[in-house]
């Protein structure tokens, strides 16, 4: 059975560019013994799941694994929701409120859905961020969206 810990995410942030997303998980320039990238959600529709990742070193061997996770689509108009956004790393299961997002342009952009900061051991890390969608767009149903992905060690 996993852990749960919960993160309470109160940040409003609204439309953010790939590289404003990157920077807020650690960015692909974090300085040395960061290591960065990203994974996406495939759900057939032109709404995703995307979600940046940095792994920083500190002095002492600690790891912590930054992660933003959002939703890359067109216009979307979304409530926060309490304990919207899942993230399990390994065996370790991480909460967060999901931002509510009113995006109105007419390009596919990246819109914040939450951010974890987490410690990690050395290896490899299996994640899977889960959205709680569970509602319709563009005429398409959609419950939870997943993405998943292997951060080398």
């Amino acid at each position: 059975m996993s852990d749960e810990k919960r993160i309470d995410n109160e940040m409003n942030m609204e439309e953010l560019s790939m590289e404003e997303i990157d920077k807020v998980a650690g960015g692909m320039n974090g300085g040395v013994g960061t290591t960065s990238g990203y994974f996406m959600s495939a759900t057939g529709t032109s709404l995703n799941l995307i979600v940046n990742w940095s792994v920083q070193e500190g002095a002492w061997g600690q790891r912590v694994l930054n992660v933003a996770v959002s939703t890359y689509s067109y216009a979307i108009g979304l409530d926060a929701m309490p304990g919207g956004v899942e993230l399990k790393v390994n065996s370790m299961l991480y909460v967060a409120n999901a931002n509510a997002i009113d995006y109105r342009g007419e390009e596919r952009a990246a819109n914040l859905l939450a951010v974890f900061s987490v410690p990690i051991t050395p290896g490899p890390q299996v994640i899977f961020a889960t959205w709680h969608f569970n509602g319709t767009y563009s005429g398409t149903a959609l419950g939870d969206v997943t993405a998943s992905g292997v951060i080398p060690g």
